[in-house]
């Protein structure tokens, strides 16, 4: 049997998995942006599938298959607000669907974290993101960004960044920690995408610095 299915609505109903700890508090915390590159976890216990994001190396898949970029994030995942509001509340800045609520898991009658909730997936594509970074030239957050080979610019390969929350990054530099904000993941040399309108140093400092948000767009070649 070999049955035909729509690309697009196939891989858009994933579910973002369920996190437990550090980060799932719920006070309407974000687990994962719009616009994050997003991994296949290969742990799920009903098979069904479901993703993560890339996030800082002390966190990041040991797996080796867990590695490969599945697609982006269409949706902001947030918490709920369960530790200061009722389950199932929400903000009037939460924006329909474009915003995910993780609603609260349980251990013993006490709240542990959030249940695996479901989430649009992109796959290529040419989209608009302000969730990427560049190398800087020192420390991250303190330098601009390299002004002549790491602005964004057209026709730059883009991999999953080390850091930054899953961000994009058009630094080819294989990370062995995450001193820098374009470093990639080690091991992760997968091109998940392209630029087709890049921006300059100052535009990406400032999108990275969340002084002025500056899009660039992409093609999404995953």
């Amino acid at each position: 049997m070999f049955i035909p299915r729509h690309p697009v609505v196939e891989n858009q109903f994933c579910s973002y998995g369920a996190q437990t700890g550090t980060g799932s508090a719920g006070v309407g915390g974000v687990i994962c942006y719009a616009g994050a590159v997003l991994y296949l976890s290969n742990s799920a216990n009903n098979e069904e599938p479901e993703v993560f994001r890339y996030n800082l190396q002390s966190d990041e898949p040991t797996n080796a298959l867990e590695r490969i970029p599945f697609g982006f994030s269409m949706q902001k995942v947030k918490t709920g607000y369960h530790q200061v509001h009722p389950t199932g509340f929400t903000m009037p800045g939460d924006l329909g669907s474009s915003d995910v609520i993780a609603q609260p898991s349980y251990s013993s009658g006490a709240i542990n974290g959030t249940q695996a909730t479901p989430v649009g997936v992109a796959h290529l594509g040419i989209y608009d993101t302000v969730h990427y970074c560049c190398q800087f030239t020192g420390t991250a957050g303190t330098d601009a960004v390299v002004a002549t080979a790491n602005r964004m610019k057209p026709g730059d390969q883009l991999y999953a960044a080390a850091n930054a929350e899953g961000r994009i990054t058009n630094d080819s530099t294989t990370a062995g920690d995450d001193t820098f904000d374009g470093n990639r993941l080690t091991n992760v040399s997968t091109v998940v995408g392209r630029v087709v309108k890049g921006t300059g140093e100052a535009r990406c400092s400032a999108n990275i610095n969340n002084t002025t948000l500056t899009p660039v767009r992409i093609k999404i070649l995953i």
